[in-house]
């Protein structure tokens, strides 16, 4: 099973980008250049939907481990969640 990576940059780190982008004497055409090679590169990544055949597996995957016990409460799925979201604030 192949798992998903994602790498999010700090709103500290994209601050920064963005005050080192402006510190440049850019011209309008020069940003517009950035801008649309920034959003053409993101609509390149986007995320594509899953296939049926990919969410039925993903379906059996879950139901194989809720058999075999490899599962956590609410409370300890929550608690998770809290602390990811604290710690990427």
């Amino acid at each position: 099973m192949q798992e998903e990576t994602y790498h999010n940059m700090s709103t500290t780190a994209l601050q920064n980008i963005w005050k080192m982008l402006l510190s440049y004497d850019l011209s309008a055409a020069n940003k517009r250049w950035l801008a649309d090679h920034l959003y053409e590169q993101a609509r390149k990544e986007e995320v594509k939907p899953y296939t049926i055949e990919e969410l039925n597996a993903r379906i059996e995957r879950a139901e194989a481990d809720i058999a075999a016990g490899r599962v956590i409460s609410r409370a300890e799925a929550s608690e998770r969640m809290q602390s990811y979201i604290n710690q990427h604030l």
